[in-house]
């Protein structure tokens, strides 16, 4: 048998895909909720929040940014 056997990547970088890929789905945690149990009901403050429109784009796209370096 042939003993270099490379994987692609190294270990450093499997830590950072899966720290990217984990970012990416806190994000997507980050946006969800804020339903309420009437349907004609919004809550406009709930809805349109720093943490769903600003903070939970801002770490999905660190967590692409990331995996682009990973």
């Amino acid at each position: 048998m042939d003993d270099n056997k490379k994987f692609a990547f190294t270990k450093n970088n499997y830590i950072l895909l899966g720290i990217g890929v984990l970012l990416i789905i806190i994000g997507l945690f980050l946006m969800q909720g804020g339903g309420s149990e009437e349907p004609n009901i919004h809550n406009v403050d709930e809805m349109f929040g720093f943490r769903r429109t600003v903070l939970a784009p801002f770490v999905i796209i660190g967590g692409f940014i990331l995996n682009v370096f990973a």
